[in-house]
C-alpha cells in the first residue's frame, strides 16, 4: 500500500510540474503575465506585432511580449521612446505619460513589414 500511495504522489507531481505554462506560469500564462499591464501586444513568429494597432489613454501601460522563437525589437520611429531586445519568451514594458501617437517598429524585420502604432489620448 505504501509503494501505491508513493506511485501516487509521484505521478501527481510529475503532472504539476508538466502543465505549467511554456514560460513558468501557470498552464496557459505568458511574459506579460502580473506585470501589470494595460495592453499586451504580442511580437509573433509570422512578424506581426498583434494588435498592430492600440488606443490608450495617459498612464496606462502596455507590455510587449515576444511569443516566437526568436529575437524582436521594439523600437520606437523617432528612436526616443522605446527600444529594447526581445528574446522568445521575455517582455517589455513602459507606461505613455503624455498624449500623442508613437509609431514602433522591429529593426530586425522592419523590411518584411513589422510596425506598430500607440495612440494616446
Amino acid at each position: 500500500m505504501r509503494i501505491l500511495r508513493f506511485i501516487g504522489v509521484a505521478a501527481l507531481v510529475a503532472f504539476a510540474a508538466c502543465s505549467k505554462g511554456i514560460y513558468g506560469g501557470g498552464g496557459g500564462g505568458s511574459p506579460c503575465d502580473g506585470q501589470g499591464a494595460d495592453v499586451v501586444v504580442s511580437a509573433t513568429s509570422v512578424l506581426t506585432f498583434s494588435p498592430e494597432s492600440i488606443l490608450i489613454t495617459t498612464g496606462k501601460k502596455v507590455c510587449w511580449q515576444n511569443v516566437a522563437s526568436f529575437d524582436h525589437t521594439v523600437t520606437s520611429d523617432t528612436g526616443t521612446v522605446l527600444g529594447s531586445t526581445l528574446a522568445g519568451g521575455t517582455f517589455y514594458t513602459h507606461t505613455f505619460g503624455s498624449t500623442g501617437t508613437v509609431t514602433y517598429h522591429c529593426t530586425i524585420h522592419q523590411s518584411s513589414g513589422m510596425v506598430g502604432k500607440v495612440v494616446i489620448q
